[in-house]
């Protein structure tokens, strides 16, 4: 089952996902130690969906674009958004425990993905079937 991770309250719905936490929340002073790694691992993960445009940033008061940041990536056991390594390097937005585990024990590495593992991860996230023809 894959997990999400990145979808806040203040940012517009994306195709159900349950947006459980404000971002507020979880932004603090300092970030991890690693946190340059944690933030090349995100920008890393494998494209599961590209979305033209750009989202602002929900935390800055001159409201900066991010272009694209909508699209979702994936390691193959969790989802983010594209704008969530912006919000990590940034604010220092404190990620899940279990999913820093997953990062630190692949050494920052995302796996390779084959395209039916990621046409099986977009359909689970999204319900929708893009394989059909």
């Amino acid at each position: 089952m894959i997990r999400t991770v990145g979808f806040f309250r203040e940012q517009p719905s994306s195709w159900g996902i349950e947006r459980e936490f404000s971002i507020h929340d979880l932004v603090r002073p300092a970030g991890e130690a690693d946190e340059a790694e944690i933030v090349s691992y995100l920008v890393t993960g494998a494209d599961i969906f590209s979305v033209m445009g750009a989202e602002l940033d929900v935390l800055s008061a001159d409201n900066f674009p991010i272009a694209g940041g909508a699209s979702l990536k994936t390691d193959g056991d969790w989802v983010w958004r594209l704008d969530l390594p912006h919000y990590v390097d940034a604010y220092h937005v404190a990620l899940p425990e279990e999913f820093l585990q997953t990062i630190r024990a692949r050494d920052y590495v995302v796996p390779q993905l084959d395209q039916d593992t990621l046409f099986s991860i977009l359909e689970e996230v999204t319900g929708i079937d893009y394989r059909r023809k």
